[in-house]
């Protein structure tokens, strides 16, 4: 950068400089031999006829002699020209064990929402426990089958990813989107601790909800990014699949702890 503005000062006063009429001195006129070589110099400053081509020829001589910065850059757009197609190749395990892990952990919620013999602890306990064990036989699962399609089809083909790295995008996304329901026991509980009053389960549970109710919905947008589909309608649907889910789980909790007592 240096060097292009050095040139570029050199050519405007050069330019300046060739506007000016060369008047003799009073004392002195010049001879004409300084007179044609003060008019050489001033045209190579200038870059010759052409003074475009000339910088032309001045930048591209300042990126030449950095290959290291080109090659930088390059790997730079590579590198954003392939993210987007290597995450449409995880939206199955995205939505797939995002989905999952949110109705797995919600589901269990509601049911010991449902339920009279219970408590926020146990919860806790049940609610973390689950998600990652869940999470784990998900990717063990997503790592076998996607081990045994490869070897069916003769090999990995170039493009897909591994089958360790399917199971462990299957893995984050279950823990990730499962643990959101937990949030609003979590929240609810250290509000608890640090005011030092009691908070009835319930509104654990109706936190819960609607943190659930978000999640759902950010996930149905995420997958109408590479769907041809609507992002509210998406999210709409997601949520509605998720919410028929809880309350099934949620009415047969209360069933069953009806017909206990």
């Amino acid at each position: 950068m240096a060097a292009m503005m050095v040139v570029c000062t050199l050519a405007a006063l050069a330019d300046f400089s060739h506007t000016l009429p060369l008047a003799p001195s009073p004392l002195r006129a010049p001879s004409p031999s300084l007179l044609s070589h003060q008019a050489v110099q001033l045209n190579r400053l200038r870059g010759g006829a052409n003074f475009g081509r000339a910088m032309h020829r001045a930048t591209a001589d300042l990126f030449a002699a950095n290959p290291k910065k080109q090659q930088k850059t390059k790997a730079g757009i590579a590198a954003l020209a392939t993210w987007r197609p290597r995450l449409e190749d995880h939206v199955r395990g995205v939505v797939f064990g995002g989905m999952d892990g949110i109705l797995t952990t919600f589901a269990l919620l509601a049911a010991v929402a449902g339920s009279r013999h219970t408590s926020t602890s146990l919860t806790l306990v049940i609610g973390i426990s689950t998600v990652l064990a869940d999470a784990l036989s998900m990717a063990a699962g997503e790592y076998l089958s996607a081990k045994a399609e490869a070897q069916m089809e003769g090999g990995q083909k170039p493009d897909e990813p591994g089958p360790l790295e399917k199971g462990a995008a299957m893995f984050l996304a279950f823990t990730i989107f499962g643990s959101m329901p937990l949030l609003g026991y979590i929240v609810a509980a250290a509000l608890t601790s640090l005011a030092g009053s009691y908070v009835a389960p319930h509104k654990y549970f109706a936190l819960s909800i609607a943190i659930t109710g978000v999640t759902l919905f950010t996930l149905g947008c995420i997958k109408a990014q590479f769907v041809s589909d609507k992002w509210w309608k998406s999210g709409l649907e997601v949520t509605g699949i998720g919410g028929a889910a809880a309350c099934v789980a949620f009415f047969t909790a209360k069933v069953v702890d009806h017909l206990i007592d």
